[in-house]
């Protein structure tokens, strides 16, 4: 996700991609702004033009659709990640909401509750909605309504570097698919060399780390809270949170630490496991000067391990596109919206300055080609489908806080686990309401 990494270094130009019959050559509908000399002007909300790994693409996109679309320009309105939403939610409530936005996780569903995101089914039709991966147009859905389109797909995985494992003695061609397996290799690295971080885990107190966290909890059969009902008194919740004890308390893992306090260790072959998405790729190559075969050759990834007998989870940190009711150019914003997902210049953006997966379905020429490697085979066919959507909205915004608090206390302290679900359980109830 662009805030949380550095984008995988450029990939050669994907040019003449296949036809994906989605483009508008022109805008059908919205009105003329007189002084933009009768263009239509659109608004466009987004933390990549604030970021200088992404800035460039995104400026280069822009100009590729106004060329493309030359009735039609774009003001790029730049904010920065952690400040979107909020500015988002301002901008409502003073009615002067710009006509597209760039979102994520959480903000996505805090911002549809109030109601103020245009439906997309409609503008999108059939054709653009059959174009996308079916999981990630259903992470857009609130109440059988498409209110936000994938723009950049990031699911997490589990990234397992083959040396270091070699090294320990842990053979690498066969990924940990149990949480007991994976603590069993875990050991293994950590006597062999107990500098080395055996599995990166982000535990930060913020949304974005109980996301992390979700499919792990879901994968041992618990959940913290379901809609505005308190789950956390559960043997599942309790289990996941004696497996958090046991990487802390054995050395493991650093407590409380960002996704992307592991990217630069691991690019020197000083993590064996992280739980990361796609752009992990990047930052390991730019650093550490491989080539692709080079970074293959090094690092794998695979779906999250389970809990014995449970099922497997992913959750996606990718960008989605949401239009605002309030928009006065509703047709040229959703051309806008289309271009940046499913254009030859779009996927292009996305894979090199985003270093994140394209949502489309079934890519085909230059797209596909780049997307023939062992990691894009791997996220798109064996961790997409496991993509799992927490319980997003306005209560997870009051209810990730406790979550991670409890996780912190798991990992650190010394009150039983079962106190310290019960605790979460009795904190949850109010955050909740």
């Amino acid at each position: 996700m662009a805030t949380l990494s550095t984008r995988r270094r450029a990939l050669p130009v994907l040019a003449g991609v296949v036809a994906l019959g989605l483009l508008g050559t022109a805008c059908g509908g919205g009105s003329s702004d007189g002084g933009s000399g009768g263009k239509t002007t659109i608004t466009f909300a987004n933390w990549a033009d604030t970021e200088p790994a992404t800035q460039a693409g995104l400026r280069k996109l822009i100009g590729a659709f106004e060329q493309a679309h030359p009735d039609i320009k774009v003001k790029s309105q730049p904010i920065s990640f952690t400040d979107i939403e909020q500015r988002l939610l301002l901008q409502v409530r003073s009615g002067n909401a710009p006509d597209v936005a760039e979102l994520a996780g959480n903000d996505t569903f805090a911002t549809a509750e109030t109601q103020a995101l245009q439906p997309l089914d409609q503008l999108a039709g059939s054709a653009y909605e059959q174009s996308i991966i079916p999981a990630e147009l259903q992470l857009g859905k609130v109440d059988g309504k498409l209110v936000a389109v994938p723009w950049t797909v990031g699911p997490v995985g589990l990234w397992y570097n083959k040396k270091v494992l070699k090294d320990a003695g842990v053979d690498p061609a066969v990924p940990p698919t149990t949480w007991d397996e994976l603590l069993a290799d875990a050991k293994a690295v950590h006597e062999k060399n107990p500098k080395t971080i055996a599995l990166g885990l982000d535990s930060t107190d913020r949304t974005f780390g109980l996301d992390t966290n979700w499919p792990i909890i879901k994968s041992f059969g618990g959940q913290p809270f379901q809609g505005s009902q308190a789950t956390a008194s559960s043997p599942g919740f309790t289990a996941y949170l004696d497996f958090v004890r046991k990487i802390a308390r054995s050395g493991y893992t650093p407590v409380n630490q960002k996704a992307g306090f592991f990217r630069q260790p691991a690019a020197s072959d000083q993590v064996a496991f992280t739980v990361d998405g796609p752009y992990l790729k990047s930052v390991v190559q730019s650093t550490a000067k491989l080539t692709d075969q080079q970074f293959y050759d090094t690092w794998g990834v695979a779906p999250l391990p389970a809990a014995s007998g449970q099922q497997h989870y992913s959750v996606a940190t990718d960008h989605q596109l949401v239009l605002f009711k309030s928009s006065k150019h509703q047709q040229a914003a959703w051309e806008f919206m289309k271009f940046l997902s499913t254009s030859p210049e779009g996927i292009q953006y996305t894979i090199t300055s985003e270093g994140s997966l394209p949502p489309v379905a079934q890519p085909g020429g230059d797209v596909a080609a780049a997307l023939d490697n062992p990691v894009a085979k791997a996220f798109r066919e064996q961790i997409i489908p496991l993509v799992t959507r927490p319980e997003w909205g306005a209560t997870y915004a009051k209810a990730y806080s406790p979550v991670m608090a409890a996780v912190q206390s798991a990992m650190t302290g010394s009150q039983s686990t079962d106190a310290i679900a019960s605790g979460l359980q009795s904190d949850l109830k109010p955050a909740l309401q």
